[in-house]
């Protein structure tokens, strides 16, 4: 597949919650190099979708966060240069494997470069989030809507999000209630339903991928620390080349939230992580 089809990414989407589910109750997990895990349905998920998206015979090429190891420079410069798929098997692997049902299913698809559609699935509660050209749609089983959010306002909660990063190297000094997660799309889907005031965030490419282009279609604000924003354009947002450890991150550390005010007020009220304050 070397373009974006709504209905064949939707069904797509609906198979490999399949896939998870199936291994949900005691997914079989390996420890990685940094400390971090991988379970059975990382690699089945990501596996489904390589057959799929890593086609370089018909143009189309898959970064993916359990196997861009086993691309070469040369792969990896035509994927960023046409059409590439950025995925994330299983964004919140640790919730996942100990059942908290926070983590979902990540696609987002790159044109030259440009983080153009992208996509998330809840297996768990059955919400899927996707965009569609300038619009976006959310799922629930086969009902389809128009994208409700729309930088909503509030909704009883002013906890504010952090990623893990932050938690170990940031500052926050606001009062408001703090959670972190480990798990980028659930904390998108919270800020997006208003049930979250903002997320300060460090992650990589394949984390946001599938969340940024729904961010833009709802009107959210992406802003860094030091005033500008954080965009679909990968290569003005993520660092492409590099040692392997700082690869696919964040240039800068973000603030999301639904408007300037917002965001300005976490950003006057914390600091981002060493290194990552500009």
């Amino acid at each position: 597949m070397n373009d974006w089809n709504l209905n064949k990414i939707v069904e797509l989407m609906h198979e490999c919650g399949r896939i998870a589910m199936h291994f949900y109750d005691d997914p079989p997990l390996e420890e990685k190099s940094d400390n971090s895990i991988v379970t059975a349905a990382d690699k089945a998920v990501e596996q489904r979708l390589a057959q799929e998206f890593d086609r370089p015979a018909e143009g189309a090429y898959l970064i993916g966060e359990e196997t861009i190891d086993t691309h070469g420079e040369d792969y990896i410069r035509r994927a960023l240069q046409g059409n590439c798929w950025v995925v994330d098997p299983i964004d919140g692997t640790a919730p996942y494997a100990q059942q908290v049902p926070v983590w979902g299913i990540s696609i987002g698809f790159m044109r030259n470069g440009y983080i153009a559609e992208g996509g998330v699935y809840f297996p768990v509660t059955g919400e899927l989030m996707i965009t569609d050209g300038p619009d976006a749609w959310l799922y629930r089983g086969n009902e389809r809507t128009p994208f409700p959010f729309k930088a909503a306002a509030l909704n009883g909660s002013v906890s504010l999000a952090l990623s893990q990063r932050i938690t170990r190297r940031g500052r926050v000094e606001l009062t408001n209630h703090l959670m972190v997660f480990d798990c980028v799309v659930g904390v998108f889907l919270r800020i997006l339903k208003g049930k979250m005031l903002g997320y300060i965030c460090n992650a990589k490419l394949w984390d946001l991928a599938g969340c940024l282009p729904l961010a833009e279609r709802a009107g959210f604000v992406c802003k860094n620390y030091d005033g500008t924003y954080l965009t679909c354009d990968a290569a003005a947002s993520f660092q492409l080349t590099g040692p392997a450890e700082t690869r696919w991150q964040l240039l800068k550390t973000t603030v999301i939230a639904a408007g300037e005010e917002r965001a300005d007020y976490i950003i006057k009220g914390s600091t981002p992580a060493e290194g990552m304050q500009s």
